[in-house]
């Protein structure tokens, strides 16, 4: 497929399902809203699409001979998300959104995105009009700095880790219905949520079907001065819940998934150019019939050489998740990454999830000039538990003898990102992945390639018509292919 069709596609989706969606009531009623709310009504849209190339692994499989899909492949995705938010009393905002998800040329089909927990579809990829940051929240409440936000929303904490929306994923990796409630002060914030994750399944709204998980949780940030150091602590605890009865324990019998999680951030960051970052969160519960007694953690250090042209930062990280030693003893031990986010933590191939893993990083970032950033990673990844399996397709990529040992491989990843004037952003990256022993025993000894490139348009106007909003947006998309 050439630039210029993928484009011209783009500009059909774009064209046929947005215009239609906002200028479908009446341009005339979105320019009057505007002019009567002084203000106070906010149209915003955001459009990104991705080219990726992906050379012996999708995210389903990995090497010369792919459970599903092709072993290489090349495809478009593009995600539109549009809505505006009125206030119609100061303490008060309602915001009504939408979200569409497509994909074209992909080699996945719909069916490799059955999930048997859920008993349906849970694409990725694609997901028909859903409704977005839809919500209403209520703020000073008894003129106290708390507030409530209940509808369907994101839920994001700290650096993603716990909570994290996932926002890579064309559809989204978390998108929460909940009830949110939040106390600030100078010391910090204090939330207590509860709510259930969505379900992307593109030919039924989330709203007439069940739900993923159910969580009760709550989430807490405190500065602590110490001097010059300033430093921040971040508790926080909830549960994780699906009552189906769709979890197959290590003796046969099913039963629900119900964990808790209990844990803390602490970090603090450019203190005399140093970086410190460190968390550990416990699990505990019922998996099916088995006893979940897992842990994960993850520590970052790094320096800041801010007297050095572009401004370097050098750091390095291990992430540790842990793995079921015993697939005989009815002691569920590989750890749920509870509802963080694994698009960037992990590699940005998206081999591996914060389940059974050893993850040693190092990373060198720069800023050649304003508004460009470019990041170079490098990982060398281990099973955590060699019993256990590779969380990329664990059903396939196991050896309970653990005879195939616990190195998996090694990736490189450098991506260089861009920042454009009102809001639009420009993305590209390369990543390699040279497999180990555990790879290339159970999958292949191939090595692996991805190459992706993103563009972002981001809009948010108040004072223009709604209008002049859409034709800006179009006007993005007629210059794109000159920035490829």
């Amino acid at each position: 497929m050439g630039v210029r069709t993928l484009w011209n596609r783009l500009k059909l989706f774009v064209l046929m399902e947005g215009l239609c969606f906002l200028i479908g009531t009446s341009p005339c009623m979105g320019a009057q809203m505007q002019a009567d709310t002084s203000g106070k009504l906010v149209f915003w849209s955001s459009l990104r699409f991705r080219y990726e190339m992906q050379d012996n692994f999708n995210i389903k499989s990995y090497g010369a001979r792919p459970i599903a899909g092709k072993q290489d492949d090349s495809f478009l995705i593009g995600r539109l998300r549009l809505g505006f938010s009125y206030q119609p009393l100061e303490d008060v905002l309602v915001s009504i959104g939408m979200q569409q998800s497509m994909v074209w040329d992909l080699a996945l089909d719909k069916s490799d995105f059955y999930n048997t927990k859920f008993d349906r579809e849970n694409n990725p990829y694609e997901d028909k009009w859903e409704p977005f940051n839809t919500y209403i929240q209520l703020s000073n409440i008894l003129s106290q700095p708390f507030s409530v936000k209940a509808g369907r929303q994101l839920i994001y904490y700290g650096d993603n880790r716990i909570f994290g929306p996932g926002q890579w994923g064309n559809t989204g990796r978390w998108i929460w219905d909940a009830v949110k409630a939040s106390y600030k002060s100078s010391w910090g914030f204090g939330d207590v949520y509860y709510g259930r994750t969505i379900i992307h399944d593109p030919d039924i709204i989330s709203i007439t079907h069940r739900h993923g998980f159910e969580s009760l949780g709550f989430y807490g940030h405190v500065d602590i001065p110490t001097g010059s150091l300033q430093l921040g602590l971040e508790p926080f605890a909830m549960t994780k819940k699906d009552n189906h009865e769709r979890y197959k324990g290590e003796d046969g019998v099913y039963g629900d998934f119900n964990t808790y999680y209990l844990g803390a951030r602490i970090f603090f960051k450019n203190f005399r150019g140093v970086d410190f970052d460190l968390t550990y969160i416990k699990q505990q519960g019922d998996y099916g019939s088995d006893d979940v007694d897992a842990y994960g953690y993850h520590l970052l250090l790094g320096y800041h050489f801010n007297h050095l042209p572009f401004c370097p930062f050098l750091s390095a990280e291990y992430s540790y998740g842990s793995g079921d030693s015993d697939p005989r003893d009815r002691k569920h031990e590989t750890f749920d990454a509870a509802f963080g986010a694994r698009d960037k933590m992990y590699g940005r191939m998206n081999l591996f999830q914060w389940k059974n893993i050893r993850d040693a990083q190092v990373n060198l970032e720069a800023t050649p000039r304003k508004g460009i950033h470019i990041k170079a990673e490098y990982h060398k990844f281990w099973l955590a538990e060699k019993r256990d399996g590779w969380y990329l397709n664990p059903k396939v990529y196991r050896d309970e003898t653990g005879h195939s040992g616990d190195e998996v491989g090694s990736e490189f990843d450098l991506v260089l990102k861009v920042n454009l004037p009102e809001g639009n952003e420009i993305q590209a990256g390369y990543s390699h992945f040279w497999p180990d022993r555990f790879a290339k025993r159970l999958a292949s000894d191939k090595q692996a390639n991805w190459v992706f490139i993103q563009w972002r348009i981001k809009l948010t106007d108040t004072s223009k018509p709604l209008n002049s909003t859409l034709k800006a947006l179009v006007f993005g998309l007629e210059r794109g292919p000159a920035l490829l």
